[in-house]
């Protein structure tokens, strides 16, 4: 008897599925869709592995669940033993997956705010003519990453070929990182680097040292025309 999978998601096309169960069917299993973003209460006792994006409160009836593989970075509301059937369900996130597009966010976002965009996207709405508004650069900035992950470092690889004056990377612990960064500092560190950031890029998961770690103390060692932007938790903005 085939062991089956359930994938939740809305996003797939054709050649998602392909490699899917292709995977799947090397494995030993059945693929089932559920594009509507849920896994019906009846069938959720049906599958060994979930993939996807499924609501925590379902998995007590997932009798058969060995693994959960979430399609995004936060797992969150997976990490208490209290919502799955059973002590040995092993739980899986897709950090390392979202570098590339989040990065070009980041950068999308960063350029915006650098060249006014918002701005002048008024100004195009009231039908009015401004020659020019006060603009600044990527290049010649110093920048700092706070979070030197997958989407971190995808960006400061970026920032670093379009000019960028130096990069610090701000983490857990001091050992090398990437060859994009000119400096690297711990989190213990963050305040001797504040005061000559001109682009703070926030991209950190929820855990205990990082909850609040831009303060409103921190904030205001950041230079007055500073811009920030997170794209990590929201819980690490005090």
């Amino acid at each position: 008897m085939m062991r089956k999978l359930a994938v939740v998601a809305d996003y797939l096309d054709d050649s998602h599925r392909t490699h899917i169960e292709k995977m799947a069917g090397d494995a030993g299993f059945t693929v089932d869709y559920f594009t509507e973003g849920h896994l019906p209460q009846d069938r959720a006792g049906e599958y060994e592995v979930i993939y996807g994006n499924c609501d925590p409160g379902l998995l007590k009836k997932a009798t058969g669940l060995k693994w959960i593989c979430c399609s995004f970075a936060g797992v969150d509301p997976f990490l208490s033993d209290d919502v799955y059937p059973n002590p040995d369900v092993l739980l899986s996130n897709s950090s390392g997956a979202y570098g590339t597009t989040i990065a070009e966010h980041i950068m999308m976002v960063t350029l915006m705010l650098l060249r006014r965009m918002p701005e002048f996207q008024g100004f195009v709405r009231e039908h009015k003519w401004v020659r020019t508004l006060p603009m600044r650069s990527i290049y010649g900035s110093e920048i700092t990453v706070l979070g030197t992950g997958d989407i971190g470092t995808s960006f400061a690889r970026r920032a670093k070929a379009m000019g960028a004056k130096r990069i610090v990377g701000v983490r857990r612990s001091d050992k090398p990182g990437d060859l994009c960064y000119d400096e690297i500092y711990t989190f213990s560190q963050l305040d001797r680097v504040l005061p000559q950031t001109e682009i703070l890029v926030m991209a950190l998961p929820s855990t205990p040292e990082t909850v609040g770690i831009l303060s409103r103390e921190r904030i205001a060692l950041l230079p007055p025309d500073a811009i920030v932007v997170n794209v990590g938790r929201g819980t690490a903005v005090d």
